[in-house]
């Protein structure tokens, strides 16, 4: 096949045949890729369709050749901040690479990323790693050859809470409130938090971006997360019927929210969670606060969706005192994610 072949359009969110074709691809990408990954969710793939944010916009468009869909590919868009990116995700089905199908969707992304006025591609390839299942690794290799360098890399950890042992993780718990005198455990299973807790909790949103170790070729920028923004999440967040699961710890003598962690799982999903930010306060670290809110959050998740099996967290690997958090309470590796990057000219 050549690229010529190739036609790339919109995904039409009311034409059920392209859509179902759309949904079956990422399957048989994720099947071939991840061996081991949970399959993406249909519900949650086309409520998606059907969404556009305040804070952020993606476009997404399926490759046909011969009238059969061989390639998908979405470019999301921050909107207030970050306005020089795209985040770019290219799936091709296994049996059309290395045809052309993935360098022409490329280039269709650089194109279309210079008519938004942007200049910096960010995606992924992935990476098995020791002991985690055998995973595709010639995203980075296709990556590179198209100028792609890599910028950072993420351990993808996969936490099995059925394995957790609970008096391990009780006496882990109990010594880490010994270190955290001062501080209250807040936390909240509803579609939003309080109003008391979510002006701490944009601020803890907002420092993810310049708090968490980056790799300095990395060209993230900060942002700026008030509380109407946490707010506009939550709502779309009940829009994609997603759950969220969020425990934060508050110390009691400022009222200052010193840290929180936050969970998610998606429509019709009862076996696998996801970790979405963890942070602390840098002048509230040493005293175990992190292990605290990880523990607390298992147990917020498990208390609610008590067949929940697996939660999925990324973490940079030069994070080392998060990585030995999530070790400590039953997060093992399970691939690693390598973020690619190119500046156009």
């Amino acid at each position: 096949m050549s690229a010529p072949e190739l036609e790339i359009l919109p995904i039409d969110p009311l034409d059920q045949a392209l859509v179902d074709d759309w949904i079956g691809l990422q399957h048989t990408v994720a099947r071939h890729d991840r061996p081991g990954d949970p399959l993406p969710s249909p519900a949650l793939a086309r409520l998606s369709l059907l969404m556009s944010g305040e804070y952020h916009r993606t476009e997404r468009y399926v490759a046909r050749a011969a009238g059969a869909v061989v390639a998908a590919l979405g470019l999301e868009t921050a909107l207030q901040d970050n306005r020089h990116l795209v985040e770019v995700k290219l799936e091709v089905h296994p049996d059309h690479r290395r045809a052309g199908v993935g360098t022409a969707l490329l280039a269709f992304t650089e194109r279309r990323t210079a008519e938004l006025g942007r200049g910096t591609i960010l995606g992924s390839a992935h990476e098995d790693v020791e002991g985690g299942p055998a995973w595709d690794r010639s995203g980075r290799d296709f990556a590179n050859a198209r100028g792609y360098t890599v910028v950072d890399r993420d351990v993808h950890g996969r936490c099995d809470l059925a394995l957790v042992g609970d008096d391990e993780l009780d006496k882990l718990y109990a010594e880490a409130w010994n270190r955290a005198a001062g501080y209250e455990l807040l936390q909240c299973a509803e579609p939003a938090v309080s109003d008391d807790l979510v002006a701490g909790i944009a601020y803890l949103c907002e420092r993810m971006y310049t708090d968490m170790p980056i790799a300095e070729a990395l060209d993230l920028r900060p942002a700026d997360v008030d509380t109407a923004r946490i707010r506009e999440y939550e709502r779309s967040r009940v829009r994609l019927g997603q759950r969220q699961f969020i425990s934060a710890v508050r110390h009691i003598e400022t009222g200052v929210v010193a840290g929180y962690t936050f969970i998610w799982v998606d429509p019709g999903e009862d076996e696998h969670a996801w970790q979405d930010d963890t942070i602390v306060l840098p002048e509230h670290r040493g005293r175990r606060l992190g292990t605290i809110l990880k523990i607390a959050n298992h147990r917020l998740l498990r208390e609610h969706r008590p067949r929940m099996r697996y939660v999925h967290t990324w973490n940079a690997e030069v994070n080392g005192p998060m990585l030995d958090i999530n070790t400590a309470v039953g997060y093992r590796p399970h691939g690693r994610d390598l973020i690619v990057q190119k500046k156009l000219a």
